[in-house]
């Protein structure tokens, strides 16, 4: 079972790990995507997951399977919307209107 973590205030977030990405569509009513991002934080696992997401831009798919040392930041927009972005080689960007962390099971690394 997840537990709900609070890192918020944090940024950008140091991830030591990426270890799953997926981008899914919740509903085949309507375009409403999500994010889910397993990753290593502290060496805990963690899953962030991104709701209503609009806006991607990965720069190379490849790169997100096995990322390392990701600096991850995730930014308060005007609009009531967070931008988030792996910052340093900014690999990934997108926006959403939500999101959780949860700590994750399995394997620590």
């Amino acid at each position: 079972m997840a537990t709900e973590l609070n890192i918020s205030g944090v940024s950008p977030i140091l991830l030591q790990h990426i270890k799953k990405w997926r981008l899914y569509r919740e509903t085949d009513r309507d375009a409403n995507y999500t994010i889910e991002l397993a990753a290593v934080y502290h060496f805990r696992s963690i899953i962030f997951t991104f709701k209503d997401v609009s806006a991607v831009t990965i720069r190379d798919l490849e790169t997100l399977k096995d990322m390392s040392d990701v600096f991850l930041r995730i930014k308060p927009q005007p609009q009531g919307i967070y931008l988030v972005e792996e910052w340093e080689e900014e690999t990934f960007r997108f926006y959403c209107r939500r999101y959780e962390v949860t700590e994750g099971s399995g394997p620590h690394v």
